[in-house]
């Protein structure tokens, strides 16, 4: 049985070809076409993308009918993630400097428009019946609204020193989530998928990218630049309302808790200061309490997911979504 990464590797190549026939990596101004493929040429390992390409199998589709939709939800994760890394002044992505510290600030802005606007053109070149068609790009749609909706409703608890773990919950469903079950959504429906698969598959994908998410924030604060690729504790710096975070303010005593939000989202806040703000979620099992609810959200993905037929593409999925909520700490 073929590993993760190994499922993963067959799949990239064809989506990063798909991408190519509809994004110009050459012409003046250079620096349009050179931001706006910055990021995808920093790599990644497509995982959305496949997960497009693996739900049109599951429901008997073929990777050919999912292309296009595959390379569109692709590069609406890369838009979020150039428009992202500005509002949260984030400094590394991927191991390198943020698109906009290359760039600047409008360059970046300017080329997630230009993906964003390539997002829906690429998804309406489907090669696929005019029905199934004009359904994707109203799913591509709706799910791209919400996750500017997560962003918002992210905005509007950047400066609140009070937050719930419901509210993470709420904010996660609505930005990776969203992507998520956007990508096995995708699928399904560029495979022709019954709207019972459909749904299926969109709630294995936003359960799923919860608890992939949870476990992102908590490798902020616990896992190897190197790896991460991002800089750790950078969410304590951007002030960052994560699980963790939350856990902390309801489990810890008073003097911690003011201790904690003294120094959650202080922007010149001191490598020490990050040291400190980490220990006290050690001290109080925050990471731990994150990683429980991680593999729960796993275990509940996994178990929509086996609603569906067997089959070898739904193995694959399953190996995928458990390589997203095992990652190596």
């Amino acid at each position: 049985m073929k590993s993760a990464l190994e499922i993963l590797e067959t799949y990239k190549g064809d989506v990063e070809v798909e991408l190519e026939r509809h994004l110009p990596r050459t012409g003046d101004p250079k620096d349009f076409y050179a931001s706006v493929w910055d990021l995808i040429d920093r790599g990644g390992k497509r995982i959305r993308p496949a997960m497009v390409l693996l739900a049109s199998e599951c429901v008997g589709g073929s990777r050919r009918d999912a292309l296009s939709a595959a390379a569109s939800v692709e590069l609406l994760h890369n838009m979020t993630l150039v428009h992202d890394d500005i509002e949260d002044q984030s400094e590394l992505r991927r191991g390198k400097p943020c698109i906009h510290k290359v760039y600047g600030i409008p360059t970046a802005i300017n080329a997630g428009d230009a993906m964003l606007i390539k997002v829906f053109e690429i998804a309406n070149s489907s090669n696929i019946p005019q029905e199934r068609c004009r359904a994707l790009v109203s799913q591509v749609a709706k799910r791209a609204y919400a996750i500017t909706w997560g962003q918002a409703f992210e905005f509007d608890m950047w400066n609140r020193k009070q937050f719930t773990e419901d509210e993470v919950i709420l904010l996660l469903r609505n930005k990776t989530g969203a992507l998520t079950a956007l990508s096995t959504e995708a699928g399904a429906i560029a495979g022709g998928g019954t709207e019972e698969q459909i749904k299926l598959l969109g709630d294995f994908g936003e359960t799923i990218g919860i608890g992939f998410q949870v476990i992102d924030d908590a490798l902020n604060v616990e896992g190897d630049v190197n790896k991460y690729g991002k800089e750790i504790g950078g969410d304590i710096r951007e002030g960052k309302k994560t699980l963790l975070s939350a856990h902390l303010l309801r489990v810890a005593n008073a003097q911690d808790k003011k201790t904690f939000s003294r120094l959650l989202g202080k922007k010149k806040i001191t490598k020490t200061e990050i040291t400190k703000a980490i220990k006290l979620y050690e001290h109080y099992g925050s990471i731990q309490y994150a990683k429980t609810q991680a593999y729960s959200y796993l275990e509940n993905a996994l178990n929509t997911l086996k609603q569906l037929p067997a089959s070898p593409a739904r193995d694959n999925l399953s190996s995928i979504a458990e390589f997203l909520v095992s990652r190596s700490f």
